[in-house]
């Protein structure tokens, strides 16, 4: 039969084991964890997925680029934060999102920038302006159709990413802001005079006179009133007066 002291020798022989197996266990579990780490970082592994919602411009490939991970897209190589940072950034956008969504998904959501209109600058470009008054495009050639251009007016020495300061102009976005999508877009040009009078020119060719640019923010409402009248009744007008608060129809012959 042991003794105690034998007992307790085996006691402690016992435990020790025990030890050493959690030890060993802790050291396999570890290193399984860095292998595990170091395989799911390395280039070439793929894992998520991206999910880009409204923008045409934007690409998987620019949200890999700005995640900072390599291609192709990795998840746990990617920083959300930094995608979310430069595309609030980014002047094409009025607004970002970017979040994670489970399993595997990063959803990126935008609302790109609508050009407004063009107007001249002092070094002899035009802006795309939105309806914030940002600067969105400097051009050097003819403007496309995107947006009415607003000529007699110019701003100075204003650059990609600045707001317009021009009075005149932010009247003409204001008024314009107040519009429905289809009268807007059958604007084609905004000339302002020495006296500060508006002419809307309509891509029929159509003149609309409209008072001075600073009356125009309180015009839109009396516009949209006689555009949709012209429109819905097939109207053939020479030109429109809208300068005193009775509107004047000159009737094609």
């Amino acid at each position: 039969m042991a003794t105690l002291r034998e007992r307790l020798r085996a006691h402690r022989r016992q435990k020790r084991m025990r030890l050493l197996r959690l030890i060993v266990t802790l050291a396999v579990v570890c290193t399984g964890a860095v292998k595990g780490w170091e395989y799911i970082h390395q280039p070439g592994f793929a894992f998520g997925s991206i999910n880009i919602s409204g923008s045409q411009q934007l690409t998987q490939a620019d949200i890999i680029r700005l995640s900072g991970s390599p291609e192709p897209f990795n998840l746990f190589n990617a920083s959300l934060s930094r995608v979310q940072e430069a595309l609030s950034h980014d002047i094409r956008f009025q607004n970002a999102a970017v979040r994670y969504s489970f399993p595997a998904t990063v959803n990126v959501s935008v609302e790109e920038r609508v050009p407004a209109l063009y107007v001249a600058n002092s070094y002899r470009s035009y802006l795309q302006v939105d309806y914030d008054g940002l600067v969105m495009k400097v051009t050097t050639g003819i403007p496309d159709s995107q947006a009415p251009l607003v000529t007699g007016l110019k701003c100075g020495n204003v650059y990609l990413g600045d707001k317009i300061s021009s009075s005149g102009v932010m009247h003409i976005l204001f008024f314009l802001h107040k519009l429905d999508g289809d009268a807007r877009n059958r604007i084609s040009e905004i000339a302002v005079d020495d006296k500060q009078q508006v002419t809307l020119r309509m891509r029929s060719s159509l003149p609309v006179l409209l008072g001075t640019v600073s009356e125009l923010p309180d015009k839109a409402h009396l516009f949209m009133t006689v555009f949709n009248e012209i429109k819905n009744k097939n109207i053939k007008a020479e030109y429109i007066n809208l300068k005193f608060a009775k509107p004047y129809i000159k009737l094609k012959q």
